[in-house]
């Protein structure tokens, strides 16, 4: 039974690549056939049309070519498995490949547009946790599966559902947002809403289209993406005897509530097959000695390098796996689990694979079962949590690709990720390839982008930051206050006396830090340049001319600014004042500050700005990454974002800290 269940895992994958080109094949044959029917069918009289003797034929010929294509088109794309294979069968990397990458973040190739054939895939998102925590969300703790609060960058996370299953994410139309600072700009798009939040959060107060947000027509360059309102207005074209839907649609409240409940979405859309996975249960609940990756194929490669005729039939080679008892060391790359959600550190190990015959079976007790320990990629930065699941004993390896190709799933309509969004872990699994964690990185860091007025904003406070600083390298800094505060997040510094010595601490020491590893080593290297030069016009005999060592050039780098930029939600005027008179600058003070010949002013091109903070939280996020240094708040997704900016631009992951480092 095995062995019959793990034959899937094993499958050529040009077999079910050759039936998904077939497939796409007839649906632009198709298109050209109906065409090709109606110009002939209209070219005659309806007089003539109706001679029953003389084009009888003509038109069954018609009608029977028609049914027969509609026919191929929805048969199922691949019958070859019809047996739930749990985990096991795979999804050929031909009909979806992973796109190249070529060394940046920002070149991949677009996926080929190919259609989605109504195939949706829908979750539980909490609109209620607002901008950051629908990006990022986290459930669970580092060392335990608890479920606690809020999971992982919701978007993010199903943004690389979406495109590694090939499907139309829909997202929701409006995110919740705590207090409008302006109710008059507010209400021309948002409405009122009145979240109920346990334990004393904050509680959110309107609700605003994702659009104003996010950058979904640059998304949609990559994965294909709608909202829930464009969803039922799709169905509704598709079938206007779905009379359920204009009421929907005119319902911010239902809309809402279909966001935060994907499932219901089937019940707008009742003609379409679907299915709910509980997602968290198969990436996070596999049996001891079963790791979740994102694709098994690369690690069958492996062991069909194993085999002495490796280039066989599909069958012999299917059959020759299934009998091998090798176990092979594969890769697995992945990232630090960190509450922030942050990317930027990362790690690679190598892994003892089981034979495939054993993946899908209780283990066999000869190869015994060690509980993982914790590896660390820089044990010296333990607030940061560089520790990862390091496994010693050999595993087997199920693939969420293969999970969802079997046929029952590749082919339902509407696949729903059931167990809550937020509770899918920190991140969306381990990867069989460096490609395959690559373009996860592409996800996060370019693919999903803040709408471009935060970015207009952006440019205008950042002339004026570097107009305070003369130009020089400055420090930022992200100050979580607020319900960090009242649930004891913060630790001591939820006491402004120690917010403040902290913060004097962390100056002092990084302005340390930039004198030895900026100022210092410019010193040592030019020294050493006019050393070695001395050197060779000191040569007896003389040295080649050829071998003249080149000329330092390097510029003298500026001295670090005075001045810091402070992100916080700290609404206490007196910190905010004592800050200032420690030189830390908000995003507010640049906006209030006014250059010589500058009219443009806050309220002249950026106040609609004022609507949420969470706008303005954007804003400070772009600020932050531009940092020399950047120190954050431990668990705030806030901060996760930063470093993920900063990972984007290239930067150092170690010249990144948490405020609490310095308590």
């Amino acid at each position: 039974m095995a062995n019959s269940l793990l034959r899937g895992q094993i499958k050529i994958c040009s077999v079910m690549s050759y039936f998904e080109n077939i497939y796409i094949s007839l649906s632009k044959y198709a298109g050209t056939i109906t065409c090709t029917g109606l110009t002939m069918w209209q070219s005659r009289s309806m007089l003539t049309l109706l001679h029953p003797r003389r084009h009888i034929l003509t038109g069954l010929l018609i009608v029977a070519i028609y049914l027969l294509t509609y026919i191929s088109l929805r048969a199922p794309t691949d019958n070859t498995h019809s047996q739930e294979t749990d985990g096991t069968h795979p999804l050929p990397q031909d009909t979806h490949p992973l796109p190249q990458y070529t060394g940046s973040t920002h070149n991949f190739q677009t996926p080929p547009d190919a259609a989605h054939h109504d195939r949706f895939l829908t979750l539980d998102f909490m609109v209620t946790l607002g901008l950051n925590n629908l990006r990022v969300v986290w459930h669970g703790c580092t060392y335990k599966r608890v479920a606690y609060g809020p999971s992982r960058y919701e978007l993010e996370h199903h943004i690389y559902y979406a495109y590694l299953l090939n499907r139309t994410l829909v997202v929701p139309s409006h995110l919740h947002m705590r207090n409008c600072y302006q109710p008059g700009l507010c209400a021309i798009e948002g409405h009122i809403i009145n979240d109920t939040i346990k334990d004393g959060g904050s509680i959110n107060s309107w609700s605003m289209p994702i659009t104003n947000f996010f950058d979904l027509a640059h998304l949609r360059k990559y994965v294909k993406v709608i909202t829930v309102s464009e969803f039922l207005q799709l169905q509704l074209d598709r079938n206007p005897s779905l009379s359920d839907i204009p009421a929907a649609l005119a319902s911010y409240q239902v809309l809402d509530e279909l966001a935060s409940s994907g499932k219901s979405l089937e019940r707008y859309a009742p003609d379409l097959t679907s299915q709910t996975v509980e997602m968290y249960n198969f990436l996070h609940e596999q049996p001891n000695g079963v790791l979740t990756v994102d694709d098994t194929a690369p690690i069958v490669d492996l062991f069909r390098a194993r085999l002495p005729h490796p280039n066989a039939s599909s069958e012999d080679v299917e059959r020759d796996i299934l009998e091998l008892e090798d176990i092979v060391e594969a890769p697995i790359w992945g990232y630090i689990d960190q509450p922030s959600m942050a990317i930027d550190q990362e790690y690679d190990m190598t892994v003892r694979v089981l034979p495939p015959r054993e993946w899908s079976s209780v283990r066999d007790t000869k190869h015994g079962w060690v509980d993982p320990d914790r590896a660390f990629v820089d044990r010296e930065r333990q607030s940061r949590n560089p520790g990862y699941l390091h496994y010693s004993s050999p595993i087997a390896v199920t693939g969420l690709r293969q999970r969802f190709s079997t046929p029952d799933l590749h082919n339902v309509q509407i696949l729903h990720l059931g167990g809550g969004a937020h509770r899918f872990s920190y991140h969306p699994v381990r990867f069989s390839s460096l490609e395959g964690r690559k373009l996860y990185d592409n996800v996060v860091l370019d693919w999903l982008r803040y709408a471009k007025p935060a970015w207009n904003t952006y440019e205008y406070i950042k002339a004026k930051m570097d107009w305070k600083t003369e130009g020089r390298p400055f420090l930022t800094f992200h100050i979580r206050r607020g319900d960090f505060c009242k649930f004891n997040w913060v630790g001591a510094m939820a006491d402004p006396n120690n917010l403040i010595a902290a913060y004097e601490r962390a100056v002092a020491d990084l302005n340390q830090k930039y004198k030895t590893m900026v100022l210092d080593k410019w010193d040592a290297d030019r020294e050493d340049a006019a050393r070695r030069l001395a050197e060779w016009e000191s040569a007896d005999p003389p040295i080649p001319t050829s071998s003249r060592p080149p000329a330092f050039n390097v510029p003298s780098p500026l001295p670090l600014s005075p001045y810091t930029f402070i992100a916080t939600d700290e609404d206490d005027p007196e910190v905010l004042a004592r800050l200032n008179a420690v030189n830390g600058i908000t995003l507010f003070d640049l906006f209030m500050l006014v250059r010589d010949g500058d009219k443009e002013s806050f309220h002249d091109g950026h106040y609609h700005l004022t609507v949420f903070g969470d706008l303005l939280g954007m804003v400070d996020q772009l600020i932050c990454k531009d940092g020399w240094w950047f120190i954050g708040t431990f668990m705030s997704s806030l901060t996760g974002g930063i470093y993920n900016l900063r990972k984007g631009m290239g930067l150092d992951d170690r010249l990144t800290g948490y405020i609490s480092d310095y308590q």
